[in-house]
C-alpha cells in the first residue's frame, strides 16, 4: 500500500469516496487491492456512475491485428515539425487479450467490447476489469448480421443491450434486441424508417447508436437506435455545409460526449476531406444540432491520398489540432494497413502498421474510454424491469 493510499484510509469515508471517483479508471485498478473496502467500492454501481461523471476520460485507441486487440499509441507531440520521423510516431501494445478466443470483429461501449470472435460467437468484454459474458446464439442470425452494443437510461442504472441488424440494399431489413437482464433475444417487428440507406459504420453514443444514412438517396441524416424505446428514427439533423461533392463517410465520438463527422470529395479536381464536430452535447436531447469545423485536408500532387476520401474509421485530438485516419494502401500487389496522421496547413503523414491479413476488411480503429462498468451476469431482473415487464 502506498503513503497516500494509507492516509485516504483515516479520512471521512464520504470525502474518501469523492476523491477516489476523481481517480483515472487506469490508476483505480491498481488500488483495488488497497483494502476490501475499496474493492468492493469499486463494484459498486452508484460508484462506478459517480466515477463515469467525473473522472477523466483516459482515451485510447484501439485496433485489431491477428485475432487480437492491440493499443494504439500514437505520438502526437512534434508533428508539425518537419524533422519528425513518421515510424517513430506509433507503436502497438497488446491489450490483456483473453486466452479464451480469438477476435474478428469489436465494437466499443462505455468501456465495454462487444467482440465477434473468429468463429462468429458473441462475448462481451471489459478489458480493465476482466469481466466477461458470453452471448447466447439466436436463431435470427444470418450470414450478414451486424451487431451494436448499447444501453437503456434507468434512474438506478445503465440496462445494456446488443443490436442485431441485417442490411439489404443498405436498408435495414431485420432487426432484434439481446436484453442483458433478462438474458434473452427479442426479435423486433417495429417499423423502421422507409427509404433510409445506412452508409457508414455505427458508433455508440451515450446509449445510443448512430449511423450515416441517405434519405431517398438524396438527404444526409443520422439514423439513431434508441434502446430505451427499442426502436429507430431519422435525427433531420443537417449536416455542416460544405462543398456540394462532399460525402459524409464516417463518424466518430469525441470523449464519449460529442459527435464528430468526416466528409470526403473525389469528384472535385482537387479533391479533400473535412472533419467536422458538434459543438455542443446534447444531440440526444435537441432538434438542432450547430456543427464547427476541426480541419480539412486538400489533397494534391503534394498529398495525392485520393483513397482518404472514403475512410471509415478516424479520431481527433482537439489539443494537438489533429486527427488519425486508418485505411488500407495497395502496393506492391499487396494491402497493407495504413495509418494517415493530418492538421493544420495540409500536414499529412503516412504511417505503414503491417500486411492486411483479410484482404476484404478494411482496417479500423477504435476511440476507447476505458471504465469500470461491471457486465450485467444475466438470470435476474431488477424490481424496475419486473414491474416495467408488467405494464
Amino acid at each position: 500500500m502506498t503513503r497516500d493510499a494509507l492516509r485516504l484510509l483515516y479520512l471521512p469515508w464520504d470525502l474518501v469516496i469523492e476523491i477516489l471517483s476523481r481517480v483515472p479508471t487506469t490508476s483505480v485498478r491498481r488500488l483495488r487491492f488497497t483494502c476490501k473496502r475499496w474493492n468492493a467500492l469499486f463494484k459498486d454501481q452508484e460508484f462506478i456512475k459517480k466515477h463515469m461523471d467525473k473522472a477523466p476520460k483516459q482515451c485510447k485507441v484501439l485496433t485489431l491485428s491477428d485475432s487480437k486487440v492491440y493499443s494504439m499509441n500514437v505520438n502526437l507531440n512534434g508533428i508539425h515539425d518537419n524533422v519528425v520521423d513518421p515510424q517513430t510516431l506509433l507503436s502497438l501494445n497488446d491489450f490483456h487479450n483473453p486466452e479464451q478466443f480469438k477476435i474478428y470483429k469489436i465494437f466499443h461501449c462505455n468501456g465495454l467490447l462487444l467482440c465477434t470472435t473468429t468463429d462468429l460467437k458473441l462475448v462481451v468484454w471489459n478489458p480493465f476489469t476482466g469481466q466477461i459474458r458470453w452471448i447466447p446464439y439466436s436463431d435470427h442470425y444470418k450470414d450478414d448480421s451486424k451487431f451494436v452494443l448499447g444501453y437503456e437510461n434507468n434512474k438506478s442504472c445503465q440496462t445494456y443491450k446488443i443490436l442485431r441488424y441485417s442490411l439489404e440494399d443498405y436498408q435495414v431489413v431485420d432487426h432484434g434486441v439481446y436484453d442483458f437482464e433478462s438474458h434473452s433475444w427479442k426479435h423486433l417487428n417495429d417499423v423502421v424508417p422507409k427509404n433510409c440507406s445506412v452508409t457508414s459504420k455505427g458508433v455508440s453514443l451515450k446509449g445510443n447508436i448512430y449511423w450515416i444514412a441517405h434519405k431517398n438517396y438524396e438527404e444526409d441524416i443520422l439514423l439513431t437506435f434508441d434502446f430505451s424505446t427499442e426502436k429507430f428514427r431519422c435525427l433531420s439533423i443537417p449536416f455542416p455545409s460544405v462543398d456540394d461533392d462532399c460525402v459524409a463517410t464516417a463518424l466518430s465520438v469525441v470523449r464519449e460526449e460529442q459527435l464528430s463527422v468526416l466528409h470526403g470529395s473525389v469528384f472535385n479536381t482537387r479533391p479533400k476531406i473535412e472533419i467536422w464536430m458538434t459543438i455542443h452535447d446534447k444531440i440526444d436531447q435537441t432538434k438542432v444540432v450547430s456543427w464547427s469545423k476541426f480541419l480539412s485536408l486538400e489533397l494534391d500532387e503534394n498529398n495525392p491520398q485520393i483513397d482518404l476520401t472514403i475512410v471509415s474509421s478516424f479520431f481527433m485530438d482537439e489539443e494537438k489540432k489533429v486527427a488519425v485516419l486508418c485505411d488500407q494502401d495497395y502496393r506492391n500487389k499487396r494491402n497493407t494497413d495504413m495509418v494517415y496522421i493530418v492538421g493544420e496547413d495540409n500536414l499529412l503523414m503516412k504511417i505503414p502498421v503491417g500486411e492486411s491479413r483479410l484482404q476484404f476488411l478494411r482496417p479500423v480503429i477504435h476511440n476507447y474510454v476505458p471504465s469500470l462498468v461491471r457486465i450485467q451476469q444475466g438470470g435476474v431482473m431488477t424490481r424496475e424491469r419486473k414491474r416495467k415487464n408488467r405494464h
